[in-house]
């Protein structure tokens, strides 16, 4: 399965594709914007396009609109920040073939992907009650293990906390409240099993947890740093 995937935050589509390509899913280009999604699109001829539905700038729906209808064949899928009926209702309509939320877990993301491959329409309304299924290749290193234990949004967390960002820090890249940052520093914490951000840094380099190549088609890779902050 080959993807074209969007979202206007380089840091969550970079998470987001190191996470689907270790689960078997190709992914041809990154965009940060429904133009970029549109060239990635018209380039690429994917089986799948992932994008959110609010860029910041710029309409998905418009694109999505475009999509469909110059490049049938293509499945559209669409990220929601949070589970709105409404959203889902003028998704569907407006042709995608599902939507899901950007914090379900990960094996539902990619059990959503196949479903769409397989032809299948599949609106996720309420993800986090669902029961993630295991759809993705056996486990073959520590770095998959841990890799498996956090969400997406850990993930994105993570690669911050690898960059020494501090807790407000982080709060402001990901537009979230302190406390929140504070709870997913901590769920990161508790599920490697680190008790210091060191610690935590220290077995990610270990495994090679999070090592984000440059095989997209949009900019360098993340720059990773061994820092704690």
């Amino acid at each position: 399965m080959r993807i074209v995937l969007g979202d206007g935050q380089r840091l969550f589509i970079d998470v987001l594709a190191a996470a689907l390509t270790q689960n078997g899913v190709t992914v041809a280009a990154l965009a940060t914007s429904p133009q970029e999604v549109l060239a990635a699109v018209a380039r690429h001829q994917p089986d799948i396009c992932l994008m959110a539905i609010r860029f910041g700038i710029g309409s998905s729906f418009s694109a999505l609109s475009v999509i469909s209808r110059r490049y049938p064949q293509v499945k559209v899928v669409m990220l929601a920040d949070s589970t709105d009926p409404a959203a889902s209702t003028e998704v569907i309509s407006s042709g995608a073939a599902a939507l899901i939320r950007k914090d379900q877990h990960l094996c539902e993301i990619v059990r959503t992907l196949a479903e769409v491959g397989a032809g299948e329409r599949a609106v996720v309304t309420d993800p986090m009650h669902a029961q993630p299924r295991q759809l993705s290749p056996p486990v073959t290193s520590d770095g998959d293990r841990l890799l498996r234990l956090l969400t997406l949004r850990e993930q994105e967390v993570l690669m911050l906390i690898m960059e020494g960002h501090s807790t407000k820090q982080i709060a402001r890249s990901l537009a979230i409240s302190l406390s929140t940052a504070r709870t997913h520093i901590q769920s990161v914490l508790v599920k490697l099993g680190a008790h210091s951000r060191l610690e935590a840094t220290s077995m990610v380099a270990r495994s090679c947890l999070l090592g984000i190549s440059g095989q997209y088609s949009l900019g360098p890779p993340v720059k990773q740093s061994a820092a704690s902050g």
